[in-house]
């Protein structure tokens, strides 16, 4: 398997999805919020996020290939897509991510992992005509 930086777009359609949510869910925004202490007033909050996302990537190349950091500048730019192409963006950046320590060790990695991935997942299936007609029991 090789590893490698997510494009840039790749983080635009996570970080679009996470505000969407968030502006539906005060439970979604808290947990961000607690979790990442992100602050969702601020206004490059989408940027700063997506600059430790892409720092994440970066290490985790380091882990595989021990290549140097380069100075890499995120800007983020809305891309809108579907939840499911969000879903698809964050599990390649979670792949891209899960070299050396970054499982155990990064608070952001775990967070993405563990609560983010899940919820996606089960709102995604919660939304299919095929959830609504599944008898109940």
């Amino acid at each position: 398997m090789s590893a490698f930086l997510v494009a840039d777009k790749t983080i635009h359609k996570i970080l679009t999805q996470i505000d969407y949510e968030a502006r539906k869910s005060q439970w979604f925004k808290n947990k961000f919020e607690k979790e990442l202490s992100l602050d969702f007033m601020h206004c490059h909050w989408q940027t700063q996020l997506g600059q430790k996302m892409w720092e994440l990537n970066q290490l985790s190349l380091g882990y595989r290939y021990g290549d140097e950091k380069i100075a890499l500048t995120y800007r983020f730019q809305p891309l809108p897509c579907t939840p499911v192409q969000a879903f698809k963006a964050l599990q390649c950046w979670l792949y891209q991510c899960m070299e050396g320590e970054i499982p155990e060790l990064s608070k952001l990695y775990t967070f993405f992992d563990k609560v983010l991935a899940p919820e996606w997942a089960e709102l995604l299936i919660m939304r299919t005509p095929e959830y609504d007609q599944a008898e109940w029991g």
